[in-house]
């Protein structure tokens, strides 16, 4: 299982450059985190422009969004992630990926997780932590005070591994703190 490099990633983010300036951070310790797990199959959740662990398997939505989709990928499940079952098959991979994504799934959280469970061995998630995002802001309320305790909520208390806090990495909103947890099922 081969990642991105910090190269790859400063090419394959050119068209989209203002998005992911201080995404590295959060990015290299997802990578350090799948170096450890080693899996032979991964699903990336969403994925922008590129995918953190090459030729991964996606899931996305089947209309392309602002943010646009990898260029190179082995399976494209179009498929919103709202809507459960998932057309996966048990236990298929061993990772599942969602970073900066999973907050997005409008109250289907929960639902989402247990499909996680269903189709991965381990699941890595990034989200934004403890943003105060006001309501008029395009971010609210996806971003807005997600912590631990709102993750447990969407995990039916399961707990990671670990956490993994991430600082802030610019000044606006969306560059806020993030936090990185990795389940093992």
């Amino acid at each position: 299982m081969e990642c991105i490099t910090y190269t790859d990633f400063i090419e394959l983010g050119k068209p989209k450059e203002d998005y992911y300036v201080g995404r590295w951070l959060y990015i290299n310790e997802v990578i350090k985190l799948i170096q450890e797990i080693k899996p032979e199959s991964t699903l990336e959740l969403g994925p922008a422009l590129f995918t953190v662990v090459k030729n991964s398997d996606i899931m996305r939505k089947e209309q392309i969004d602002k943010w646009g989709i990898p260029k190179i990928i082995t399976k494209e499940y179009l498929h919103d992630a709202t809507i459960i079952p998932w057309p996966i098959k048990d236990k298929k991979y061993d990772l599942f990926i969602a970073l900066q994504v999973f907050e997005h799934l409008v109250n289907r959280q929960a639902q989402a997780f247990n499909e996680v469970k269903r189709i991965a061995k381990y699941a890595i998630l990034s989200l934004p932590y403890k943003w105060n995002v006001p309501e008029d802001n395009a971010n609210y309320p996806e971003h807005h005070m997600i912590d631990e305790e709102t993750i447990l909520s969407w995990t039916k208390g399961i707990q990671p591994l670990k956490w993994i806090y991430i600082e802030r990495t610019g000044v606006q909103i969306s560059k806020g703190e993030r936090i990185i947890g990795i389940w093992k099922f």
